[in-house]
């Protein structure tokens, strides 16, 4: 949810509730329930269709956690009390189909139950809230799972149409950022520039190798997110990306490198320019990375590997890996005192 539906959302629910004094729950819960809905409330057994977002306010502005909202579609969940936490499923239980609800728990008191393990952005004097808007019940799981067969085909919808707009946004930004520091690309098929630095040998990338990497990750402003040449990272070491169907040779990348990759050889040095919806589109990932960020990777191509080279690499690195493991597992053992002696001399 962007910042301004947010803000409408929260006001719709401050205007709805401005009467109502939040009730006392269990476990330091507060709440309040808006009631625009009818007919029965939600029973045991039965599925919750549901929009939640979660988020913490410093007085200036929200800092959200999740967003049902932002992911597409809502949830459905079942209401059964082997599922739903005491003091969450004695609130649920008196809600409707159109309810909303607001649930609100002091950071105080998480900081003193969990000190140490919350975010930072969690504050003292502030309040985690969770809002809930109670879309539908249902009775069974079939008529859970048709509705979000439904849900789902309706955000893939709007996903695809939003991803075009942003798309077409990003290349725009992108072109003039060329124009204006004179940089010369190529296009992928899905839509990535690649800006090549020097040129590899042998024959260009496909989906039948795995690709060994140097790469450094940055924002548009120049903000460093990744690298596995910096140590500052803590990971250096050559970065294996698997192009193949074979998921035992690891996992994938996101669709700008494997865009990218494609115009590549052995021995390239390029620039990735990535619009967003080909790395992470609409989610925040890590501290660095908001919410449609156009993403630029600085790559060196080590190496490309056959499926039966890139085989033999994961074999051998799990064996080192076992062996290190071993290694600390010995050491440890070795470090402990030996109580056996102390309890024969007793």
């Amino acid at each position: 949810m962007n910042k301004f539906s947010l803000l409408l959302f929260t006001v719709m629910f401050a205007l709805s509730a401005c009467k109502q004094n939040f009730k006392k729950g269990d476990k330091g819960l507060e709440y309040k329930i808006i009631a625009n809905g009818s007919g029965l409330t939600v029973k045991p057994g039965n599925f919750m269709q549901m929009h939640i977002c979660q988020f913490t306010n410093d007085g200036k502005k929200d800092t959200i956690l999740n967003d049902t909202r932002t992911a597409g579609s809502p949830v459905i969940e079942p209401f059964d009390n082997t599922s739903v936490p005491p003091e969450y499923y004695k609130i649920l239980a008196q809600m409707r189909k159109g309810d909303s609800l607001i649930i609100r728990v002091p950071v105080d008191s998480l900081l003193a139950k969990n000190m140490g393990t919350l975010p930072p952005f969690f504050k003292k004097g502030q309040y985690f809230t969770t809002t809930v808007s109670l879309i539908d019940i249902f009775k069974s799981r079939e008529q859970a799972d048709s509705a979000s067969r439904v849900a789902m085909e309706i955000a893939m919808k709007k996903d695809s149409i939003d991803n075009v707009a942003q798309m077409f946004k990003d290349d725009k930004i992108l072109q003039d950022y060329f124009k204006k520091n004179n940089i010369k690309t190529i296009k992928g098929a899905l839509g990535t520039y690649v800006e090549i630095i020097q040129p590899g040998t042998g024959n260009k990338i496909d989906t039948s190798v795995v690709v060994r990497t140097n790469y450094t990750g940055r924002t548009m402003s120049g903000k460093m997110f990744d690298s596995n040449t910096d140590p500052s990272k803590g990971h250096v070491e050559p970065y294996d990306v698997n192009l193949t169907s074979d998921r035992t040779l690891g996992g994938s990348v996101i669709k700008g490198w494997q865009d990218g990759l494609t115009m590549l050889s052995k021995g390239a040095k390029a620039k990735f320019y990535i619009p967003s919806p080909l790395a992470y589109g609409k989610q925040q990932a890590g501290e660095d990375i908001a919410p449609n960020s156009i993403l630029i990777f600085d790559i060196e191509i080590v190496d490309v590997l056959t499926k039966s080279q890139a085989k033999l690499a994961t074999e051998k690195k799990m064996k080192e890996m076992q062996a290190k493991q071993k290694h600390y597992m010995d050491s440890i053992a070795k470090a402990r005192p030996d109580t056996s002696k102390v309890s024969a001399k007793k």
